[in-house]
Order: C-alpha cells, then structure tokens, then sequence
C-alpha cells in the first residue's frame, strides 16, 4: 500500500487516515513519506513552519563550536546530552533562511521519533532545531545516547586502533545496507552517506569505552552504528564540479561522480556512496589513503575504485563482500527508483547470507 502510494500526497493523506490506530507502523510510514515528500517541494511564500521543535539558544550548553565537520556537542536543559549539526545561512538573504528554516522544520518533525518507530534506520531521536543568530547557522539537535561519540572515518583511521573482527564489520555493513533500504522505502534521499556521518557511542578513545581486558581495549566497538548527516540544506546546494577539488572533503569522495557534475540527486547516488562505506569497512582504509590530487571523478571511480581496490577486497574479505560493493558502485544516475530499490534489496539480502 505504502509503496503503491508513491509519491502522491493526497493518497499518503488518505492511507495515513485509514490506517490510524489499526497499523500504527503504516500510518507512521504514510506521515514520514509525506515529510518527506515536503522537503523535495519548493519553498511557498505562504509557508509557516509550526515552531513547535524550535529549540531556544538558551536552553543549549555547548561543548564545541562545530569544527568536526560542523558537528557539535552539549547538554539540553531537560534532554541531556545533545549532538547539534549545524548549517551555515547569510543573514541578509532572507529567501535562503525561509528555505533552511521549512527544511529544518520538517526534517526535524520527520526525525523526532523516527528511531522509535523505524528502529532499522538507525537514527537518532531529535529534539528540534535551534537558531544561533550569532553565528549565523541553524543546528538539528539530536538527543546522544552518551557525551562522546567517534565516527566510522576517525575510527578506521586511528593508527591507536585494531581492525575489528571480519563478522563484526560484515555485520557492520549489513546494519548500514538495511538502514539504507528502510530510508529509500520511505522515499527519503539521505545525500550525505559517507563514514564521517556514521557516529558510534560512547567514543572509542574515551575511557568509558575501553575493554577490560587487555585484547579488547584497542578494538572499537561496532556493533551499534547511528546515522547522521541527513541533508538540511537547499535542494540546490549541490554545486556542478567537472573534477573532485585538489583536497576533497571527505563527504565529495564519497559522492557519484554525477552527483559532482551537478546532476539531482537519486537513490542510485545513495547506494554508490554506500558501496564505497562499505569498501572501507572492508579495507579498514580510509578513501583519503588512495586518492591523488590529479585524479579526475571518472578516473578516481573507474581506474581506481573499480579497477583496482575492489578485486583486492576478495582476498581481504571474501568474494561474495566484493561483489556486493562492485554492485553498489556500478549504479547508473538514469536508473529508475524501482531498478535501485532492486539493486540495495540485493546488497541487502548478499550481506545477509555473508553474515549467516
């Protein structure tokens, strides 16, 4: 019912209605798509945002001013411990605030209990959104299971670390595939996938995270990754680049190279940066340790990626994990939603029997 809906809001509406207290699950589902559904709509001059998760900047206690890839911590008066995601605005161009703030409005609505209701998408609760009108930026603020946190691309990288386990990182992969599929079936475009918006609690270089036994106390814990970065800027913030930049970021490594071109976003785009977490994880390599300066997008995605990291994956973590990313990064731009819908239901299902 939810997927023959499409992307029809009247239908969404009705199905919503229909189903209230009989599947909650469908109804949640109809509510989430329709969220949505309204962040892809163009910005109404008519809009009014609700308010009701407006956050005020004095009930937030920061720890950090965001420098981790505009990422901050801090303490909520009555939610505890937060982590705030920041998106810059020019205060003088009023057009661009309406549009972050309708953004923000129904991404924070849409993310408010979402980890409740779909537990497979791997998503913090948030609490609402705050204004910090002196630096000029808008925050989602997400209540954290603990003060700390490490993301995936700090953990693979830290020379401090062991490599975890070959189940535990196939298990890994299969959560952030599943997580993947439940955020497509919902017609929901996270945009940002990448190992810097993975975030694991507490963090591994805290000493609450720290085995007590010796063997254990260099490897970071994996079993439980959370999802963050979903985009909250405009849907024409992607700028066109015809080569990655001279020190790209780790988010336009992980990104299509049509995407880079300027082309809209699609689930495709989603699982082709999928494929390359995924090659990480099955590295433990950060993508930053193969890419060279001089290297165009197609080059860094065909000669590189394609052509000769993923056949050393075989040796690494069998045939069956290599194929499953070779999958994801031979995605098209032009593929229909129901062909990429096709494709992570199978990267989903190849890790599952891995895993089994």
């Amino acid at each position: 019912l939810l997927e023959s809906a499409q992307r029809d809001v009247t239908q969404l509406t009705l199905l919503e209605i229909a189903s209230d207290g009989v599947y909650p699950k469908l109804t949640t589902s109809a509510n989430l798509k329709k969220l949505r559904i309204n962040l892809d709509a163009k910005p109404q001059a008519s809009f009014k945002p609700t308010f009701a998760l407006k956050v005020p900047r004095a009930a937030l206690d920061l720890s950090g001013d965001g420098g981790d890839g505009g990422r901050s911590t801090g303490r909520h008066e009555s939610a505890g411990d937060v982590v705030i995601e920041w998106v810059d605005y020019d205060r003088d161009d009023v057009d661009e605030r309406v549009a972050h703030v309708r953004r923000l409005d129904d991404l924070a609505r849409m993310m408010h209990s979402a980890s409740d209701c779909h537990p497979d998408l791997h998503s913090i609760d948030c609490v609402g959104y705050v204004d910090d009108t002196s630096r000029c930026r808008y925050g989602l603020v997400y209540k954290a299971p603990s003060p700390s946190f490490s993301t995936l691309h700090e953990l693979i990288a830290s020379s401090d670390l062991k490599t975890p386990n070959l189940d535990d990182r196939v298990r890994l992969a299969h959560t952030l595939a599943v997580a993947l599929w439940s955020l497509h079936s919902l017609d929901w475009l996270h945009k940002s996938l990448c190992s810097s918006n993975i975030l694991f609690f507490p963090s591994a270089f805290s000493a609450s995270a720290h085995s007590s036994t010796a063997a254990g106390a260099l490897v970071p814990d994996i079993q439980c990754p959370y999802l963050t970065g979903f985009d909250a800027s405009r849907p024409d913030l992607d700028t066109a680049l015809s080569v990655a930049p001279r020190n790209p970021s780790i988010l336009t490594l992980h990104r299509h190279p049509a995407s880079l071109r300027g082309f809209p976003h699609c689930k495709p785009m989603d699982i082709y940066s999928l494929g390359l977490v995924l090659l990480e994880i099955g590295l433990w390599k950060v993508l930053q340790t193969y890419h060279k300066p001089h290297y165009s997008t197609g080059r860094w995605r065909d000669k590189v990626l394609r052509a000769a990291l993923v056949p050393g994956l075989g040796s690494k973590v069998g045939s069956r994990y290599r194929d499953v990313v070779d999958k994801c990064l031979a995605v098209s731009e032009e593929m229909t939603s129901a062909e990429a819908g096709k494709v992570i239901e199978d990267v989903v299902t190849a890790l599952e029997a891995i895993r089994t």
